[in-house]
Order: C-alpha cells, then structure tokens, then sequence
C-alpha cells in the first residue's frame, strides 16, 4: 500500500491518495476517506445488492475482530480469506482489534493479552493468537494488537500500562507478521495511545519508531460506542492536534469512533486522514434518519422537529462469571442533534420523505409516516431502510469535505453544520418552555 498527500489546506486539512494495494493494484481511494462500517463482514442491516443501491463505487470495508473472532476457525478452513468467504471480493477489507461501533467493556486488563467482547462472552488474545486471525481472515491491510482501553477520566497508571502493552503487542506483531507468508507483504497500521496524557502520546510514538508502520490510528479517546459520540471536541483537541504534529507526515491516521459530524469535520481540518462509518450506523439503530448539512453547495436547511434523547446503553453484556465486573455506569444522553427520531409519533401521518431533496433510495420511495410504522412494528425493513439513507448521507458528507478541501471552503461547510446543530438546539429549548 501507497499513500501520497497531494494537498494540504490553510487548516491542515490533507487532500491523499491510497494506491498499490496487492489484492487491487489498480485501486485508488482518495482521503479523507470513509470506511464501511461492517459486522461480522456485512454491513450492518444491508445485503451485498441493497448496498450496491447505496454505492455502486469500490470501497474499503473496517473490519473488527470482534465480530468475527468465534468464526475464524471457518474462515480458516475456507483458506481464501474474509473477502471470498463474505461474497465481498470487489471489496478490500482493513482488520481492526475492536468494534469503534460498540462499547467495549473498561478495566478488563492483561499484560499478554487483549479481551475481546464476542456473542460467547469474553476472550482473550494475545499477539500470537491474533495474528493467527489475521492469517485467516487474509485482509489487505490490518490494525496491529493494541491496547486503547483509556478515556479523559482514566488514571495515570492505567495510560502508562496502555503504553507499555502497545508497544509490546507491535513490536511483537510486526516480528510475527515477517515470519508470515500470509502476511509478509500486507500494511500493518500502529496504533497510538497514551490517553489524554501527551507525554505518554510521545513516549509511544517513540517506542513505536522501531516497527515498520503503513499508518497510524489514533487510540486511547474513548472506550467506543456511544462514548465517541459523547465527546466534547475541546477536550480532544490539544492531545490530537499536538499528536498529529508529531506523527510523519507520509502516512496515513486513521481516526475510528463514532464520531458526530461536528467533531469528525473537526478532526479532519486537523490532518486526520480516515474515518469509519459507525456514526450513521448508531443512529440507524437507534431509529434516527440523519438530516444534517452534508453539502457546500446546498441552501441552509431548517429542521424543526423536536430532537430526540436516547439514553446510553452497553452493547456488550458483562460476564457474568469475571469477578472484575464493572459498576452499571450513570447513563448518558447522546447528542443526537443530526437526526430526527423515526419512533416518534409526532411522524405517525407525516408523508414527506426523510429529508427533503435527498436521492438516497429511501427518501425516493418512502415517507416518514411509513418508515415510523415499521419501526414500531418491528418490521426489519426500517433499520434497512435507515441504514440506506444514512450510510449515503454520510458518504455525501464525506465527499464534500474533499471538495470543501480543494477549495478552501472547510469554514463555509463548517459554519453551515454550527448553524443547523444551534438552530435545533434553540427550538428544543423553545419547545421545553413552552411545555413548562
């Protein structure tokens, strides 16, 4: 794998290219780039002909252990990797450890080993193991083992012991992956951790200067799922920009989190070069549309429905049998200021498509009325036809941050999602007075 950076804004936002991957030499995919959010190798809720209906382009599919690890032994046995196995050969897959789209369970921790959080409970990885993963699911490029379990709250020495097994893990993946000849040749990304502390940020990258890296991801902010979501982009800014500042800058950063739109655009005016697409997944299955700004080109669009509250809830269940169960946390509201809530009855007769002047498939042929009815239901057509219109929303977004790039125009797009998020807000605020 080739990556090129072939402009750079006023902001520091980087304008790249990723070419010359093995399975697909021909392949080019321009940065900032999205990544298909998938689990267990489908994207969520979308049979491979429904997701040709959203994008017919090729894209890179993120592709979380996580999801995968109690079928390995199958797709070893296959022998031709994840992308035959899944029917998605026109695809190229990039492995990571956890799922950025599920909260990962915190203070589960070994000096050898990873836990991962599978249907089957809770298991543990270590290098050697995960690289056996790796050699079966055969992906064109992959995350090596990492431990990102720290967030703004966690203690000093829970970052230093995030550090120290990062290192380690990489080092140790990156001699196993030379001695592979499934993986010799395929990119293995690094990960960065230390937390919101910068003096364990640059001790890692300096630990890390050994191993032979295609990239870098950005880990340590969150603990994944709804808890990207809930960051505030003032606490992630110092760590993150001075973080870029230090990495080369003729590789890739991959930034994984369910993100909100706001702070992903923000990330990337910074220098991040890939994100994923769990954020439209979140809402999807919470029973939002997303109806935010995604274009420069587009009349600001006023949005008045009341915003929705939905509360913090674990995708994971604890083990039951670890000792080390953690406390039921407080729980959360997520910011849910770019979408609107298809299980409220207040779109019980309301006939208009999902967002008005959208061409996703979902909005061409069904209303809000219909989509609230199968919601309600339980019809599984309603979180197939979410996750239509918000991955192509999303991906729309995306490409007009490349264009906003290229044409120095990040602020008018940045201004623009301000307005809408404020907008919103206000009418809530309204909408509560007058309740009151």
């Amino acid at each position: 794998m080739k990556f090129t950076v072939t402009s750079v804004a006023k902001s520091g936002a980087r304008i790249g290219c990723l070419t010359d991957f093995a399975r697909s030499p021909s392949s080019t995919f321009e940065t900032p780039l999205l990544l298909l959010h998938t689990r267990g190798g489908s994207v969520p809720h979308l049979s491979h002909d429904l997701l040709q209906m959203v994008t017919a382009e090729k894209h890179v599919m993120q592709l979380p252990l996580v999801t995968l690890y109690e079928h390995i032994k199958n797709i070893n046995a296959f022998g031709k990797g994840i992308a035959d196995f899944a029917s998605l050969g026109n695809y190229l897959f990039y492995a990571t450890v956890q799922d950025s789209g599920s909260a990962t369970p915190e203070g589960y921790h070994d000096k050898n080993s990873i836990s991962l959080w599978s249907k089957g409970g809770r298991k543990l990885v270590d290098p050697q193991g995960y690289v056996q993963c790796m050699e079966a699911l055969k992906p064109d490029l992959f995350q090596a083992l990492s431990d990102g379990d720290s967030n703004l709250s966690s203690s000093m020495k829970r970052v230093k012991k995030s550090v120290d097994a990062t290192i380690k893990f990489a080092s140790t993946c990156a001699l196993l992956k030379e001695q592979s000849e499934v993986l010799k040749h395929t990119p293995m990304l690094v990960s960065v951790t230390g937390g919101y502390n910068m003096r364990e940020r640059l001790r890692c990258i300096a630990g890390l200067q050994e191993v032979e890296a295609a990239g870098y991801v950005l880990d340590g902010f969150h603990t994944n799922g709804e808890t990207a979501a809930n960051l505030n982009w003032e606490d992630i800014k110092p760590i993150l920009t001075e973080t870029l500042d230090v990495l080369l800058k003729d590789k890739p950063r991959i930034f994984h989190g369910a993100f909100t739109p706001s702070i992903l655009l923000e990330a990337v005016a910074h220098g991040v070069d890939v994100v994923d697409a769990t954020f439209p997944w979140l809402i999807a299955e919470r029973g939002g549309a997303l109806v935010f700004p995604n274009s420069i080109l587009e009349d600001g669009q006023q949005v008045t429905e009341t915003l929705p509250t939905v509360k913090k809830a674990s995708h994971v269940e604890s083990d039951k049998h670890d000792d080390k169960n953690a406390k039921e946390k407080e729980e959360i509201p997520m910011d849910r200021s770019y979408d609107i809530d298809l299980k409220n009855k207040l779109f019980f007769n309301d006939f208009k498509p999902l967002l008005e002047g959208c061409s996703c498939y979902s909005c061409r042929k069904y209303s809000r009325s219909y989509v609230h009815h199968l919601l309600n239901t339980g019809e599984l057509l309603g979180p197939m036809l979410l996750m239509m219109h918000n991955l192509h929303h999303y991906l729309n977004f995306v490409g007009s941050i490349r264009t906003a790039i290229k044409e120095e125009r990040l602020d008018t797009l940045k201004t623009k999602l301000v307005q809408f998020v404020e907008s919103r807000k206000q009418h809530k605020n309204a909408d509560n007075v007058h309740e009151s």
